[in-house]
């Protein structure tokens, strides 16, 4: 088993309330891990082709963002070279199945349908830090590809 630990995470999300309450899970539950918050995609592809590239552990990402939408985000960072290897974890309050489909076939790791529920919140992004901490990069069968709790 892999056991992959991290150092930085990568939040990319227009939705200020759930950005505060994703960096609460985080400050309470990781509190040695850096988080840094893009509030859209445009910002969030500045930083990860940016001169000072962060070595970004995992990415949480959002669909539905300006100016650079997530599913835009996840194509350009699939097609780098420098980039494509990077988990991403898609982080929307859809749970339609066109998007978690179109996710997966555009090489996401992972997909979360926001909770509104705190607690939840912590629960399954607790968990998805583990999935990953035991996957790595690769994606997996579709069947284990939305993280439940």
């Amino acid at each position: 088993m892999i056991q992959k630990t991290f150092k930085h995470i990568l939040l990319a999300d227009d939705d200020l309330d759930d950005c505060d309450f994703f960096s609460d899970v985080f400050l309470e539950n990781f509190p040695d891990i850096k988080l840094s918050v893009s509030n859209n995609g445009a910002v969030l592809m500045n930083l990860l082709e940016g001169p000072l590239k962060p070595e970004a552990d995992l990415i949480f990402l959002d669909l539905n963002m300006p100016v650079l939408s997530g599913p835009e985000c996840l194509q350009k960072i699939r097609t780098s070279l420098q980039l494509n290897k990077h988990i991403v974890v898609i982080f929307t309050t859809s749970s339609s199945p066109f998007d978690i489909q179109s996710m997966y076939a555009l090489g996401a790791n992972y997909y979360i349908t926001k909770p509104a529920d705190y607690n939840h919140l912590s629960k399954l992004i607790s968990k998805a830090m583990d999935v990953v901490s035991q996957t790595g990069i690769q994606q997996p069968a579709f069947e284990n590809f939305l993280i439940k709790i």
